[in-house]
């Protein structure tokens, strides 16, 4: 490799959150000129990691930049790594931003999360703009924010829309409207008990140009009025075929909801698509601790990487059109 080539450079921040007791985690992603500090992010027993340059220097100039935000109440880290590396391959700076982990346990205090992970992207973005040794680096006219699954919902959110609480309230009340209902249920959180004081606060943020959301959750929660009201534009991407996309993740009545808004399937895809590659013993070690094999099989007919790159070519086009133009 020549020493000016540019590669994937990656660093760790840490953010501190009003919203939050511990301080945030975020995951940079950025081209960089070569360090030869390789080092795999997210890679464990059951998932392949993602290669890049540790520390590396950053190449000059100034990026668009994506905001990213992977996963639901109790997801991996590092999930999202993939789609990091194929964005800074395309010219984006990311910043994965990294909600503290909840356990098994922690069903009680999950739902506080519906409005604490969209304060937690704001206050990456802020503390971004403020760090001297990167806000030059930042095309503050060009942020954008990319989110799966409750990602997906925290991003729709800061683009303007507004989860009624209500409906919300009345998610768990249908098999397959809401993704952690029964786990709600074993540990005996009722909906309409719990304060949700948070989830009718607005929580727009006018940085964010763009938004992309892969199978967002609790989408038929958010007020029509609220959607009608986004004025950013966001790409909305399903992962599955119109048979196969569960209640839950079904995001299809949100083209007719958002003004400047696309819809599409990825139809050979499902909503395992958005992990990480399995190594070859991923789906045994699942099924010894009890765990979802779909999580590494679902697939196995396509491959993997070869969804993983029709997705990023999707989210890539969708970027370039809203923040390079």
């Amino acid at each position: 490799m020549k020493a000016d080539e540019v590669v994937v450079g990656v660093t760790t921040l840490a953010i501190e959150s009003p919203e939050r007791e511990a301080s945030l985690n975020v995951t940079l992603w950025y081209p960089a000129r070569d360090s030869e500090k390789t080092t795999v992010v997210g890679g464990n027993a059951v998932f392949e990691g993602t290669v890049a340059q540790k520390n590396a220097q950053i190449v000059s100039g100034n990026f668009p930049t994506v905001l990213l935000s992977h996963g639901g109440m109790r997801s991996a880290q590092h999930q999202s790594a993939w789609l990091a590396a194929k964005l800074v391959e395309s010219g984006f700076i990311v910043a994965d931003v990294r909600a503290p982990s909840l356990g098994y346990a922690d069903a009680r205090i999950a739902n506080d999360e519906l409005w604490r992970r969209p304060i937690d992207i704001s206050t990456a973005i802020t503390a971004l703009e403020n760090n001297s040794e990167w806000s030059a680096y930042i095309d503050r006219q060009r942020i954008g924010a990319v989110g799966f699954f409750l990602g997906g919902t925290s991003v729709l959110s800061l683009a303007g829309a507004s989860i009624e609480k209500e409906s919300f309230i009345r998610s768990c009340d249908e098999i397959d409207r809401g993704m952690d209902c029964a786990w709600f249920k074993k540990f005996g959180v009722d909906l309409r008990k719990i304060d949700l004081t948070g989830l009718e606060k607005k929580h727009t943020d006018a940085r964010i140009k763009a938004a992309v959301i892969i199978d967002p959750e609790l989408t038929t929660s958010f007020s029509d009025q609220s959607l009608g009201s986004v004025d950013v534009p966001v790409r909305v991407i399903n992962l599955g075929a119109q048979k196969t996309i569960i209640s839950a993740l079904n995001a299809s009545s949100l083209a007719s909801k958002i003004p400047n808004s696309h819809y599409s399937m990825l139809q050979n895809a499902s909503q395992h698509s958005a992990f990480s590659v399995c190594k070859p013993k991923g789906a045994f070690i699942l099924k010894e601790e009890g765990a979802n094999v779909e999580i590494c099989v679902s697939d196995i007919k396509v491959g993997r990487e070869n969804i993983h790159n029709q997705m990023a070519n999707e989210i890539i086009e969708a970027l370039d059109r809203y923040l390079k133009k």
